[in-house]
């Protein structure tokens, strides 16, 4: 068995309303027996000006992993001190999925 890594970046426009979710793929070229996602880095901010923070979540969890994919969903979300989700905000996170693999 081997172990394997692959990186990838889930970018997120501008956004109010709530969080965001994106999910990634990773294929690897051969069987997955065990997979895990770790958070690699991440860069959040609000899109016009200057807020003070309430709430930042950045989550990346494998959701499916078939013979020699993974995929992994990415939440994302950042609120003020208003408690609503009403100030466009953006970034990315940066993934990276560990597997061990045949």
């Amino acid at each position: 068995m081997t172990i394997d890594f692959q990186r990838q970046r889930a970018s997120f426009p501008s956004h109010t309303g709530g969080p965001q979710s994106i999910e990634l793929t990773f294929v690897f070229p051969s069987a997955i027996h065990k997979a895990e996602a770790a958070i690699n880095g991440f860069n959040i901010g609000y899109t016009r000006g200057d807020h003070h923070l309430l709430r930042t979540e950045v989550d990346a969890n494998v959701v499916l992993v078939s013979l020699n994919a993974v995929r992994v969903r990415v939440t994302f979300s950042l609120r003020d001190s208003s408690g609503n989700f009403d100030d466009p905000y953006n970034g990315y996170v940066d993934v990276m999925v560990i597997v061990n693999r045949a």
